[in-house]
């Protein structure tokens, strides 16, 4: 049987935090690499577990983005260039200096590291949160092959999801709502919803929101909320898919050659 030969190889943990005076962060994704660049590769947590802003988890994802880029060329990311990133990486994102690892399969490796450093604790969230369903919708659409950036001003106004390339029936700018979550109060969710329309009207661009509709243990207001905003996209002409219609939707728009997501799961 033939034994698979291990290698050395060199990991950073990416890190962020929302107040750099402050001693708290959180692991945003696990990078490997080896001293020439021969082998590497990144695994990132869903960023609604690392914060629950949406300007910040845009910046976030933009970053992760152009690191996942780097690895996906023929002059993949090397010891130096971690090192480098450690002195260039000092405010609200860092890099902590490259540790040794032994290597014999990358995916594996890469995998370890992710459940040991980025992975969120215990397996992630519970409850259909509006960022658990947004995790999901830039996931489903980027192993699509669909070019889809989180967090992203349009005009003056910031869009949960901005999708470029795509054809003309699926709307380029896309809402996410969860009414799903045990929350109680849902005049946040309500605010959401009239902003996008407000914002659609402005640029004049259409779109579309991925709702979560109530469970059957959902609070009673949940679900009035639930129709009230329904009743707002009906009026609208905005199209409402589920998050498991909103996949198969998305799935009649696939690139031959889908692209990776970022999160890992």
């Amino acid at each position: 049987m033939a034994v698979a030969m291990t290698r050395r190889g060199y990991f950073s943990v990416l890190r962020w935090r929302n107040d750099a005076t402050r001693d708290e962060a959180r692991n945003v994704a696990v990078l490997l690499v080896d001293e020439d660049g021969e082998f590497g590769g990144l695994r990132a947590a869903p960023l609604s577990t690392i914060s629950p802003r949406l300007k910040e988890q845009g910046l976030l994802d933009q970053m992760l983005i152009c690191l996942r880029r780097r690895f996906e060329t023929d002059q993949r990311p090397t010891l130096a260039t971690l090192k480098e990133m450690c002195v260039a990486l000092q405010h609200s994102v860092y890099l902590t200096q490259p540790r040794r690892v032994a290597v014999a399969d990358v995916d594996a490796v890469l995998d370890a590291l992710y459940r040991a450093y980025a992975a969120p604790q215990g397996g992630g969230p519970r409850t259909l949160t509006k960022g658990y369903v947004l995790d999901r919708v830039v996931d489903t659409l980027r192993r699509n092959g669909l070019n889809a950036r989180r967090g992203e001003y349009v005009g003056d106004f910031l869009f949960d999801v901005v999708v470029d390339g795509a054809d003309s029936e699926l709307p380029p700018l896309i809402e996410v709502l969860s009414f799903a979550s045990p929350r109680k109060e849902w005049s946040g969710a309500e605010y959401d919803a009239g902003h996008f329309l407000f914002a659609l009207e402005r640029v004049q661009r259409k779109g579309m929101a991925v709702v979560q509709p109530p469970k059957e243990a959902s609070q009673p207001n949940a679900g009035l909320a639930y129709e009230r905003v329904m009743r707002w996209f009906k009026s609208a002409h905005v199209p409402t898919p589920g998050p498991e219609e909103f996949v198969q939707l998305t799935s009649r728009y696939a690139d031959p050659q889908p692209a990776l997501p970022l999160a890992e799961r």
